[in-house]
């Protein structure tokens, strides 16, 4: 008969002392949902397994007393605790200033009856210092109530952790899947002991376990590290309003932007769309139909407008339940876009029509001076002619840019071998001081956009009219695999800046007559729109300009 008790004592001091290990990753977190409570959970089973220690040696009865004084301290905190973690981890309890008044009020009552016990004899059972009648009869000890108490706590956590496995998936799901088995084992073992189906109470063996659980959680799925966010609670945070409609047309659900954006505080469920968005009467009748697309409403006194998507939610066949509408504002980016529109009304108006008559006129009068004019005058007037050219030249591009945004291109099949001899013939007749030449297959058939002609023209033309060499010359080469197809530009030119290349690797803009320019901006817009790649090798001796373009 001495081992079981030598084993049992064994046992309640190994799980007073592991207990406590759970207290390291809690302090490590303390700032984490569920560390609070852990910081009372450990400390909590630590006392009890203590306690039943004590109970397992032969002690006067005051000592006995004074060991289960200690268990009923220790069961206040391992119930309470264990509800606290477990509500901070499933987002139902936060740990305020209320709900350790609510702990700190009933502890000090049950300790406060535990302790006086010997002149009321209203807590314990009567084995204990019975020294007098107790003061009132009772259907139960108030230790059995407090005892009742705790399970009632543990097992409302156990039910928060079951809906929380069945709700949610992924690490919150396994999270809360080893909370609940973590105290299922002294959870069962107590209760063995109290219905006297085991001789001893082996609940400290049920927070060995725990405790080995609570390290697993830790550990292997990253409790008190992934902090954990409900669906509810992200709805709850979301800036833009979202509602759940049914198949009535009535409101299931609406969180606190949607509430706002109506103007109702309480009292929104189950009432119809109409009444719910009353101030807005075309948004109810895209919210009836499910309609998605934007819409403009007025609320507070300034126009709002949202982005309306729908989401179905359907039940058994694939019957519809309701439908959840998410109203994403998009109010600051539709005034950009009509910002960005006038200014491109603007722009494309003053480029197309006001400068491009004024620098007519002026290369018009200084090709008369031209004539009229010698020495240094005319030289004067060659130079304005030049610089008229180029800026009607970026005026052109700039225009080709704007209409290259506003199209809407769809692949086609191109023969690029017959693109590019077409594109060295033109460039033949404008810059006949370049010599040109290129390695072209047969045929070279291509899916991508008709766009890319204008790629390829823009570099060919950069690579042709920046080209100061003694003896210009720019040679196309194109190559073919089964996976792409590669033009290459290659020039003898002075080569591009570095500082002109990082920029454009930075993808910010640069001045329209200096830097990458307008052609190679309308370059990169063809490249990143018909998913090609573009890159550039460039030194002292030359450019090469190489495009991929994918084969479909």
């Amino acid at each position: 008969m001495l081992f079981p008790q030598f084993r049992f004592v064994v046992i309640s001091l190994l799980g007073a002392v592991l207990s406590l290990l759970v207290v390291i990753p809690a302090l490590r977190n303390r700032d984490k949902p569920g560390a609070t409570g852990l910081l009372m959970v450990a400390p909590g089973a630590s006392l009890f397994s203590l306690g039943l220690t004590l109970f397992a040696t032969p002690l006067p009865d005051w000592a006995v007393y004074a060991a289960n004084n200690v268990v009923v301290a220790s069961g206040v905190l391992l119930g309470f605790g264990w509800l606290v973690t477990v509500g901070e981890h499933t987002e139902t309890i936060v740990p305020d200033r209320r709900v350790f008044a609510a702990g700190g009020s009933y502890f000090t009552i049950v300790q406060t009856l535990a302790l006086t016990d010997p002149l009321h004899h209203l807590f314990f059972s009567p084995i204990y210092l019975r020294q007098s009648e107790p003061l009132l009869v009772l259907p139960l000890p108030l230790n059995i109530v407090h005892i009742l108490c705790m399970y009632g706590l543990i097992l409302a956590a156990c039910g928060l952790l079951f809906s929380d496995v069945l709700e949610t998936t992924d690490a919150r799901r396994t999270q809360s899947g080893l909370l609940l088995a973590c105290i299922v084992p002294p959870l069962a073992l107590n209760v063995l002991d109290l219905l006297g189906i085991t001789s001893l109470n082996w609940t400290a063996l049920g927070f060995v376990v725990m405790t080995l659980g609570i390290g697993w959680a830790v550990l292997r799925a990253d409790f008190l590290d992934l902090v954990p966010v409900s669906r509810g609670r992200a709805l709850r945070s979301m800036s833009d309003p979202v509602v759940a409609i049914d198949t009535e047309g009535r409101v299931i659900d609406a969180n606190p932007a949607a509430r706002d954006l109506s103007d109702v505080d309480s009292g929104y469920q189950n009432v119809t769309v109409g009444s719910f968005f009353q101030p807005f009467p075309d948004l109810v009748e895209r919210l009836k139909t499910g309609t998605e697309g934007t819409i403009a409403v007025t609320h507070g006194g300034r126009k709002r407008d949202f982005s309306l998507i729908v989401s179905e939610i359907n039940g058994r066949g694939d019957s519809p339940l309701a439908r959840v509408i998410v109203f994403r504002e998009v109010t600051q980016l539709k005034q950009r876009e009509r910002e960005l529109d006038l200014l491109s009304q603007v722009q494309s108006r003053v480029l197309r029509h006001n400068i491009r008559n004024e620098l007519d006129v002026i290369k018009a009068q200084n090709e008369q001076l031209l004539v009229e004019l010698e020495g240094r005058r005319a030289e004067l007037a060659e130079t304005t002619i030049s610089s008229a050219d180029r800026l009607l030249s970026i005026s052109s591009k700039t225009r080709v840019a704007e209409q290259l945004i506003e199209s809407d291109e769809n692949p086609t099949m191109i023969d690029l071998a017959a693109t590019v001899e077409q594109l060295l013939e033109t460039h033949r007749e404008t810059y006949p001081e370049v010599a040109f030449s290129d390695r072209l297959p047969n045929s070279c058939p291509v899916e991508t956009l008709p766009s890319i002609r204008l790629a390829l023209d823009n570099l060919v033309e950069n690579a042709a009219e920046h080209n100061t060499a003694a003896d210009p010359a720019v040679e196309v080469v194109l190559t073919e695999t089964d996976d792409e197809v590669a033009v290459s530009i290659t020039d003898n030119g002075p080569g591009i800046p570095e500082q002109e290349l990082a920029v454009r690797d930075r993808g910010r803009e640069t001045s329209l007559e200096h830097g990458i320019g307008v052609g190679l901006w309308v370059v990169d817009l063809v490249i990143e729109r018909s998913g090609a790649s573009l890159s550039f090798e460039s030194d002292t001796g030359g450019t090469t300009a190489t495009i991929r373009i994918p084969r479909q």
